[in-house]
């Protein structure tokens, strides 16, 4: 079988029920970025104990003994819009223990706002159909339009937009190779200008399609 998956998704105690929400949640990032060399030899594939680099970020994400970055106040934005409020320690990890979070990209880039390539792109494609067969996630939230435009097309149909406050979010569905499907849509990058109060009634309406 083949494994297109390098950056092992963090799949959090009560995502096979889907803990809190009652519903199977993917979380999309677009990829990890790596400032001490690793990126700059072509091939994470060379580096084997960068497999549990999504894991790692998340489990540093939770640890309140962690010093706080910048770059957890991703985190904490977007976690917000999945429940429609401030957050605190413990619903931090209720919610967390909800979800799938996996990174597209299965290379690491050389900064935070770098593009993969194309190639990179359409490998990653491959990853992620394998990733949501074996998951079988009812929705995908992806992070970013950048991202949404670079997700495969294939085994894709196009869904109704949600409108919130005259705005319109597109939305559809992958069918996996069981027949099943799963919704999937993009919030706007919530590293920044990221208004989690807007996103949580678009992420609502998501739902209840």
């Amino acid at each position: 079988m083949p494994n297109n998956i390098f950056f092992q998704p963090f799949v959090g105690k009560d995502y096979a029920d889907g803990g809190i929400f009652g519903k199977r949640i993917m979380v999309l990032g677009e990829s990890h970025y790596c400032d001490e060399g690793c990126a700059d030899c072509g091939d994470c594939r060379l580096h084997r104990e960068c497999m549990g680099f999504t894991q790692g970020v998340l489990r540093d994400y939770l640890d309140e003994g962690t010093e706080r970055q910048n770059w957890m106040r991703t985190f904490v934005k977007f976690e917000r819009s999945l429940v429609g409020e401030e957050t605190d320690q413990a619903m931090r990890l209720k919610i967390w223990d909800s979800v799938v979070f996996f990174n597209y990209l299965q290379v690491a880039m050389g900064g935070p706002r770098e593009a993969g390539t194309s190639a990179q792109y359409r490998q990653a494609g491959e990853a992620f159909f394998e990733v949501i067969n074996k998951y079988q996630p009812e929705y995908v939230i992806a992070w970013g339009n950048r991202l949404w435009d670079k997700m495969p097309g294939e085994h894709w149909q196009n869904g109704d937009d949600i409108v919130v406050d005259g705005y319109h979010v597109a939305t559809g569905w992958y069918v996996l190779s069981n027949g099943k499907q799963v919704k999937a849509m993009a919030v706007n990058h919530p590293s920044v200008g990221y208004s989690w109060d807007y996103w949580y009634k678009v992420i609502k309406g998501f739902y209840s399609l």
